[in-house]
């Protein structure tokens, strides 16, 4: 096999391989779309620690509450500083296999309670998609988006 052919081939297994994040169809962000918008309904279910910590189970979601005082001794990296109340960290896995890989596998969600322990405010996370912008056009590639 002569070195064109083989750079040829190099080039369309890199192609295929960074491919599959462009054809997504913004499964992903639906994906944490139909996420967010389950919690948003089953808010109720989730109003207190309490609540969050069976709601979770149920569902069979990793997850985790810190009292204040744990969430003070071992603060989250991602977290500015430990309110009155417990912290409910929950991640719901990304079942999209495209999306897993390229762009996230987890949907993080934080349940910030106050000192009474009702929900105060909930925080929904998940990787941002990519655009690249195609120059002299009007055109965006969205990388799992």
């Amino acid at each position: 096999m002569g070195f064109t052919v083989k750079l040829l081939l190099g080039v369309a297994f890199v192609w295929l391989l960074l491919s599959p994040p462009l054809f997504t169809d913004g499964a992903c962000t639906k994906e944490f779309d139909a996420a967010s918008a389950q919690l948003s309904r089953d808010q109720g279910a989730i109003r207190s620690s309490v609540l969050a910590d069976a709601y979770w189970t149920e569902r069979a979601v990793a997850h985790s509450v810190l009292s204040p005082e744990l969430c003070r001794k071992r603060k989250p990296r991602n977290l500015d500083r430990c309110g009155d109340g417990a912290l409910v960290m929950a991640k719901i896995p990304v079942g999209n296999l495209v999306c897993r890989i390229y762009r996230d596998d987890e949907i993080q969600v934080w349940l910030h309670y106050d000192s009474r322990d009702r929900l105060s405010r909930m925080q929904i996370e998940m990787s941002p998609f990519k655009s690249l912008p195609i120059p002299f056009t009007d055109t965006k590639l969205h990388w799992a988006r």
